[in-house]
């Protein structure tokens, strides 16, 4: 095709379906093949669903991807849609161009068939991506909820600033769980800001121990004592059973079911080589907040040492 009768009326009103008096305007007079600058509302206004509309999927996706990193910098968002909004006609004469040449040798039926595919406009295209603009921002919402920025510090060991003592023994805690003051069977119980999340401590004397019994049996007491109270009572793993310098940590978890709540039971004993009392740590949360939690859980047990 020559380049004058590369946009013919025919071939471009197929192109570009709906509103062409308005296109066929907006390119009037323009040399083809050529840039130029002129203004579209609708590509200016909502960018994203004007370029699925008139079925640029793949320059949807561009802007979509581009508009998310450009929230980084203040104002951007704007330029950007301010840039499609200028460039849009001359952009989708350039695209419909494209598709026309694409038909050369064809016979008109064909051309016609071929331009009506790849152009014109697409009103599902709209709602597809209107459901998955909602769906990225409830994910995005969601993980707002779930992961507060910063959670992952309120949770790390540097942010362990919180000690408590019990019984000579001493345990650090993230700076946002609080001592759980209630009546409650424990010698030390501290529970986390939302109060999901709940460690116990049982401290004991080794003197106090009946002949050949040891620390680990206090132990194996206290999870026959919770499955005792729970539903579905299970072993679950065992993560941790070494020696760390001048103790001994061994940690095991449990599932159970309490008041119709499935909880993990992370039982832990923490006994000192040249120290006379040792500790029973019980912990519980949600299964599925133990992968988060368990590193934070960890490093409570692993914190315990003699106030000495």
């Amino acid at each position: 095709m020559e380049e004058h009768q590369i946009l013919d009326d025919w071939s471009a009103e197929i192109f570009v379906g709906n509103n062409y008096e308005y296109y066929k305007d907006k390119w009037r007079d323009k040399p083809e093949r050529q840039n130029f600058a002129s203004w579209n509302w609708p590509a200016f206004l909502f960018p994203v669903y004007w370029l699925a509309y008139r079925k640029m999927y793949l320059e949807a996706l561009l802007y979509g991807v581009i508009s998310l990193l450009s929230v980084i910098i203040p104002g951007s968002g704007l330029i950007l849609r301010i840039v499609v909004g200028i460039c849009a006609n001359s952009y989708y004469r350039k695209k419909g161009m494209k598709i026309i040449i694409q038909t050369s040798g064809m016979t008109d039926g064909e051309a016609g068939l071929y331009i009506s595919k790849h152009g014109g406009t697409s009103v599902l295209s709209i709602f597809i991506t209107i459901l998955i603009t909602v769906f990225l921002a409830i994910a995005v919402i969601a993980g707002i909820v779930l992961f507060p920025a910063g959670e992952k510090g309120i949770y790390s060991q540097n942010a362990q600033s919180e000690s408590f003592t019990s019984n000579d023994l001493v345990f650090s805690f993230p700076n946002d769980w609080k001592l759980y003051e209630e009546e409650n069977p424990f010698d030390l119980q501290c529970v986390s800001r939302f109060e999901d999340y709940s460690t116990g401590v049982y401290v004991y004397e080794k003197a106090d121990l009946a002949e050949n019994a040891s620390p680990e049996d206090i132990l194996a007491a206290q999870i026959d004592n919770m499955q005792s109270l729970s539903k579905n009572f299970k072993f679950i793993e065992e993560t941790k059973d070494a020696e760390i310098g001048d103790k001994r940590i061994k940690t095991v978890v449990y599932s159970g079911e309490l008041d119709s709540v499935k909880y993990y039971y992370v039982f832990s004993l923490v006994e000192f080589k040249e120290f006379e009392k040792f500790a029973v740590i019980i912990q519980n949360c949600l299964p599925s907040s133990f992968e988060k939690i368990k590193s934070t859980l960890d490093e409570i047990v692993s914190s315990c040492t003699p106030n000495q």
